[in-house]
């Protein structure tokens, strides 16, 4: 049995030298092919401008991907995550909104895709902005015959306690001397947008435009 185990030992050992052996020998293999490499290509640089240029432009770049990981790792980021998701179609939603029709004779009803994630004050600037702009389908550009800036947003509870009072401020409007006004055109704006907010944001029964923080003055009609 002690032969048998002196045997089993010393194929181990000459299992293990050889590997070690093995090892050796490819490492001196890579060794020589790096240190060949880096004399082939010390002579390169100094004897060719591409050479030199090729290298330069290797090393930055190797540079910049290592800096680039640094950057990931102390970010948490993983890096292989180099672009931004593309937003899903399922991140739209289709909405009513309500405009002025040509003539303001009517308030017409007209179907937007808008982003579904949006917060409430977002949600009233983009409203807002879809009503401004006017139909897709008729020449409603003389409704509103301003440009607007918000400047502040504001969901406030009612005094009664049913719903919320959405209150947007806006900018001066400026209305050129020469420049068309429908008549009832503001009153229209003013009730679509009314109503376009109600629909669309639960909880809102009211809407006061403000200008410069004072209410119930004229935004275009005189």
């Amino acid at each position: 049995m002690n032969f048998l185990k002196k045997i089993k030992i010393s194929e181990i050992k000459n299992r293990v030298l050889t590997f070690y052996s093995d090892v050796k020998t490819i490492i001196s293999d890579i060794n020589i092919r790096i240190r060949t490499m880096i004399t082939e290509t010390r002579e390169g640089v100094k004897n060719s401008v591409k050479e030199r240029n090729r290298v330069i432009i290797l090393s930055l770049s190797l540079l910049f991907i290592l800096d680039y990981i640094m950057l990931s790792y102390h970010t948490g980021k993983n890096i292989f995550d180099i672009f931004p998701s593309i937003p899903v179609l399922e991140d739209k939603k289709t909405v009513n909104i309500y405009i002025p029709s040509e003539g303001c004779t009517e308030i017409l009803s007209e179907k937007r895709e808008i982003y579904s994630n949006l917060e409430d004050e977002s949600l009233v600037k983009r409203l807002f902005e879809l009503v401004a702009d006017g139909s897709y389908y008729e020449n409603t550009s003389e409704n509103v015959p301003v440009s607007f800036l918000i400047k502040k947003i504001w969901l406030v509870n009612e005094e009664s306690g049913d719903g919320k009072v959405c209150v947007i401020d806006l900018s001066p409007a400026t209305l050129e001397k020469d420049m068309y006004v429908v008549k009832g055109s503001e009153q229209m704006f003013k009730d679509s947008l009314e109503k376009t907010l109600v629909e669309n944001i639960p909880g809102i029964k009211k809407v006061i435009l403000l200008e410069k923080g004072v209410p119930f003055r004229k935004l275009w009609e005189i």
